[in-house]
């Protein structure tokens, strides 16, 4: 079972997890969540926003995914901090279970240190680390186009997996994310993604593998301030190199967020 690629990492798995699985979550998607009142806002399901985070303020998002015959579980837990005007970072860890037979492992984890270019443009070094197993060190572009009520969010970057075991540059991946949402109110929004990404195994033997993911869901908000945000989706993961079933390509995603301010920005 192979789950999406969202803001932790590319082809997250049950199993041991492959050489792409430190390279997304980029499941994945996330939200700019503001103290105050403002204009109706979406948010990406797979995606980090290109807004920054304001300066001060904490937010907390988990995330679950779960398989199409939900036999397996794969949540994360992100935290992200704005430090300054221009600056902010999103970190997190997941974990992988499987309900039959009963097992559970530590997943990775995913560091994303941000440089705000614009208030619609970041870059980030984004780093991912498999314990034990490989580390990817991802150059990033996070960008956000807004009209009216309508967002378009894009990710792009490039995820070399060096093998920590001595088997070196095991695979690359190179994907663009494309997330479009429309705010119908403050507190509800509709989305779909559109998630192409290309994987080239170097080692034990060459191969190139593409790979869709197609995300629709829905989000809403308690209240018109958007503190606390909740968002569900289906996800359907599909290569010419893997056979379509069920279980092993549609999965289901979830997240909730909300945020603290930890100190008030200078003047």
């Amino acid at each position: 079972m192979t789950f999406p690629m969202g803001p932790g990492n590319m082809g997250r798995s049950m199993r041991a997890p492959p050489s792409r699985f430190a390279s997304v979550i980029a499941l994945v998607a996330l939200t700019v969540l503001l103290v105050t009142p403002r204009t109706a806002r979406a948010y990406p399901m797979l995606l980090w926003p290109a807004s920054p985070f304001p300066e001060g303020n904490l937010w907390v998002f988990p995330f679950t995914f779960v398989s199409g015959d939900g036999q397996f579980i794969n949540p994360y837990l992100y935290g992200a901090l704005g430090l300054s005007e221009r600056w902010d970072v999103i970190a997190g860890v997941s974990g992988n279970f499987t309900l039959n037979p009963g097992s559970a492992s530590f997943g990775v984890v995913d560091v994303s240190p941000r440089y705000l270019v614009t208030p619609q443009l970041a870059l980030s070094p984004r780093i991912f680390y498999t314990p034990g197993k490989s580390l990817v060190i991802s150059p990033e572009v996070h960008a956000a186009w807004t009209q009216d009520k309508f967002t378009l969010w894009v990710n792009a970057g490039l995820r070399p997996s060096l093998d920590l075991n001595g088997g070196g540059i095991t695979s690359t991946t190179a994907f663009t994310y494309f997330s479009a949402e429309y705010a119908f109110t403050p507190q509800i929004w509709g989305l779909f993604e559109v998630d192409p990404y290309l994987t080239l195994t170097h080692s034990p033997s060459a191969s190139l593998q593409p790979t869709m993911q197609l995300v629709a869901g829905v989000g809403f908000a308690l209240d018109p301030q958007q503190t606390h945000l909740f968002e569900i989706a289906a996800i359907a993961t599909l290569s010419p190199n893997t056979s379509f079933s069920y279980a092993g390509s549609i999965s289901y995603g979830a997240w909730y967020a909300t945020s603290f301010e930890l100190w008030k920005k200078q003047p």
